[in-house]
C-alpha cells in the first residue's frame, strides 16, 4: 500500500484506508481499528475525529505514544479549527508544518524536553527573525497547552524557554511631501479610492475592500467598520476570497468622515453600480488588486516602494505629528490598547521628545 499521510494508506483496490488505535490492552498490545473511503480527506476528516474521541478517554490518555506530528494534526483540526478565524487557523497551520513538524515532529508528545526545544529555537533563530521565532514558538506553546489540559502531559515544556530578544520595528511612513504627491494623483482616479480611504482613515485594506455603501452615514458623516475581506486558503487547497469580521472587537468601529472625504465619496456613489464603495457591478475590488494598483502608483510617481499598510502608519504618523492624544489614535486605529499603539508608534514620538528636552535644557 502506498502511504500518503498519518497512518493512512492507499490499497490496491483504489481506497484509502486509515488505521487508529482503537483499544490498548491491559498486556500494552494495541487493537487498531479502520476506516475506508475512495477519497483521501474524507479518510483524513474521519481519523482526526476518532483520535479526538480516543484523547477523552482517560485510560488512553495515560497511555498517549503519539509524535508531536499526530497531535498537532489533531490540534489544528479539532480544536483550533472549531474556535478561531479561517485567517487565524491558516497562519497557525503554515507556522506548524513549515517550522515545527519538520524539526521536532517526530519526536513523541510526552517525551519532548525543554533541552529539545531550546536546540530547536537556536535553528530557528538562524533562518528568522526574533519576532518570527517568538510568533512560532507562541504556537507550539498553545498547542501543548492544550495538551497539558487533555492530560496527555503533566508539563508544559514550552514554558520557560529563552527566547531572542525583541527588537522595536520602526513604522515605514510616508512622508508630508510624499503623502500630498501620492494623494495628488490618487484623487484624479477613481480606481485609487482605497488609498484616498486609508489616507484619510486609517483603514485597514481588508476593511476597505469590504466596505460597503451601507455602512456609510451620510447624514451622521460616519463610517462604520464592520467586516473584513481576505483572500484565504481552503480546505481544497485553493485560495477564496473570505469576509468576516474585523481582525480584532476593538476593529469594529465608528470613524468621523472628513467634509472632504464625505464630498468626494458622494460624487462617486452617485455613478457606482455597486453595493461596494470599492466595487465594480456587485462585486467588490479584493486586497491583491488594490495592492497591484498601489504599486504601480507608487511607480509612476516615483517614489520608494511600501506596501499599501504604510499608508494606515502614515495616517497615524500624521495625527501624532499634529497632536492628536494617544487614545484617540489608538481607538481611530481600532488597536486592542493605547499600549499596543505606544509601541508600534514609539518612534514618531522622537519630536515631541526633543522639544521636552530643549525645554528642560532652558531650566
Amino acid at each position: 500500500m502506498a502511504k500518503r499521510g498519518e497512518n493512512i494508506y492507499k490499497r490496491k483496490d483504489g481506497r484509502w484506508e486509515g488505521r487508529y488505535i482503537k483499544e490498548r490492552k491491559m498486556d500494552g498490545k494495541i487493537r487498531y481499528g479502520y476506516i475506508y473511503s475512495r477519497k483521501y480527506l474524507e479518510v483524513k476528516h474521519k481519523l482526526m475525529l476518532l483520535k479526538a474521541d480516543s484523547l477523552r478517554d482517560p485510560e488512553f490518555q495515560s497511555t498517549y505514544t503519539g509524535t508531536l506530528t499526530e497531535w498537532f494534526e489533531v490540534w489544528l483540526d479539532t480544536i483550533v479549527k472549531t474556535r478561531v478565524k479561517l485567517s487565524t487557523y491558516n497562519s497557525y497551520k503554515s507556522k506548524v508544518q513549515l517550522h515545527i513538524l519538520p524539526r521536532i515532529g517526530a519526536i513523541r508528545l510526552t517525551e519532548l524536553l525543554p533541552t529539545d526545544i531550546d536546540q530547536w529555537i537556536l535553528q530557528l533563530s538562524l533562518s528568522l527573525s526574533p519576532s518570527s521565532v517568538h510568533a512560532v514558538h507562541r504556537v507550539l506553546k498553545n498547542g501543548l497547552a492544550q495538551a497539558v489540559r487533555q492530560n496527555l502531559l503533566k508539563k508544559n515544556p514550552a514554558l520557560n524557554i529563552d527566547l531572542p530578544k525583541l527588537e522595536k520595528q520602526k513604522v515605514r511612513a510616508f512622508s508630508v511631501a510624499q503623502q500630498k504627491k501620492i494623494k495628488a494623483a490618487a484623487i484624479a482616479d477613481e480606481k485609487y479610492l482605497p488609498i484616498i480611504l486609508a489616507l484619510e482613515t486609517g483603514m485597514r485594506i481588508g476593511e476597505i475592500s469590504a466596505l460597503q455603501w451601507g455602512d456609510i452615514d451620510f447624514t451622521e458623516k460616519t463610517i462604520h467598520i464592520q467586516r473584513t475581506l481576505q483572500r484565504l486558503q481552503v480546505d481544497s487547497g485553493k485560495t477564496a476570497l473570505i469576509e468576516g469580521t474585523p481582525k480584532t472587537f476593538q476593529s469594529e468601529r465608528t470613524l468621523p468622515l472628513s467634509n472632504q472625504l464625505e464630498t468626494y465619496l458622494i460624487e462617486i456613489k452617485q455613478s457606482s453600480k455597486s453595493s461596494y464603495v470599492v466595487g465594480i457591478a456587485d462585486s467588490c475590488t479584493e486586497p491583491r488588486t488594490i495592492t497591484y494598483r498601489f504599486k504601480n502608483l507608487l511607480e509612476q510617481l516615483q517614489i520608494t516602494q511600501l506596501p499599501f499598510h504604510a499608508l494606515r502608519h502614515t495616517f497615524a504618523t500624521r495625527c501624532l505629528e499634529l497632536g492628536v492624544n494617544i487614545a484617540t489614535i489608538s481607538s481611530m486605529l481600532g488597536h486592542t490598547s493605547t499600549k499596543m499603539t505606544l509601541d508600534v508608534y514609539t518612534n514618531s514620538f522622537m519630536k515631541d521628545e526633543r522639544q521636552a528636552i530643549e525645554k528642560i535644557s532652558t531650566i
